[in-house]
């Protein structure tokens, strides 16, 4: 049987392998659904699990977000880290320790969970500067871009092995590797997953688009493109490690975007500037 009919297979299977997400989880994604949630309300949810509560406390009070005064309540925590960052860092959360058993893993983790930091940080500096209408809202998307990597190099660790050798032969992006052999890339499996896991739309479709974002729902263009260049730009910057042997844009993003080449210089020197505070961002929220 080929590797995407065993995926697909294993993602329409309800008691396949993949993890169950924690209740948690469930219940912020039904919250990141609605638009009439409130802060009090994303609050009272997250505060059912004491975990996830004191990482987002101990992290509304790192250098990432530069307070001065102490945040001593989660209600506080969700305003200075953003409503919608704090729904994809719960997400993130609780998507990372539903795979940390796992082990002999084909990607490393690390990298990967510290790469897509990057990306959300540079995805949401990118909109501010060209549709800060979805500043917010990118950040999600951005952070769990990859995910559909984390599928691969669990499930299929020695396949995984080659299309990254073959990646690295050609000097091709992973996406491409993944195409050729197993007929189906991480971005499509990301999309894929995050059905299963009833995810809005608003965070599976710029995933989905990440790697041909012109091909996106007009609704969703915009926000692939920023994560396709802030992709390329985390990559160029050497913030964690996608897997990717080479770091791609498409053809004319910045123009597309609407950004010029010393945007894209001041972004890469941000990332640089901030890879401590990025590895401290990683360090709380994976930690046990």
């Amino acid at each position: 049987m080929e590797i995407k009919t065993q995926i697909l297979k294993m993602i329409q299977k309800k008691d396949s392998d993949l993890p169950t997400l924690p209740v948690v989880v469930d219940r912020i994604i039904s919250v990141a659904s609605d638009e009439k949630t409130t802060t009090e309300e994303l609050a009272q949810v997250i505060s059912y699990d004491q975990g996830m509560t004191n990482k987002l406390l101990k992290l509304s009070n790192s250098i990432y977000y530069a307070q001065k005064t102490k945040v001593e309540t989660i209600k506080r925590a969700i305003t200075i880290i953003g409503f919608d960052e704090i729904i994809g860092i719960a997400l993130g959360m609780g998507i990372l320790s539903s795979f940390t058993d796992k082990s002999s893993l084909s990607l490393d983790m690390k990298a990967l969970w510290i790469h897509g930091i990057g990306v959300a940080t540079a995805s949401k500096e990118l909109a501010k500067r060209t549709n800060p209408g979805i500043a917010n809202k990118i950040f999600i998307p951005a952070l769990l871009h990859d995910m559909g990597k984390v599928i691969y190099s669990i499930y299929f660790r020695d396949e995984y092995m080659k299309v990254r050798q073959l990646a690295t032969e050609k000097k091709k992006p992973l996406y491409f590797a993944e195409n050729a052999v197993f007929k189906l890339d991480h971005a499509i499996l990301s999309a894929l997953l995050m059905k299963r896991w009833n995810f809005p739309q608003s965070i599976v479709l710029p995933c989905r688009f990440h790697h041909n974002p012109e091909s996106a729902p007009i609704k969703f263009r915009h926000q692939s493109l920023i994560i396709n260049l802030a992709d390329y730009l985390t990559q160029k910057a050497g913030i964690g490690h996608s897997g990717n042997p080479v770091p791609v844009t498409i053809k004319n993003s910045p123009k597309k975007i609407g950004v010029n080449q010393s945007i894209l210089k001041l972004t890469i020197d941000q990332l640089k500037r901030k890879e401590g505070e990025i590895k401290e961002f990683f360090n709380i929220t994976t930690e046990v």
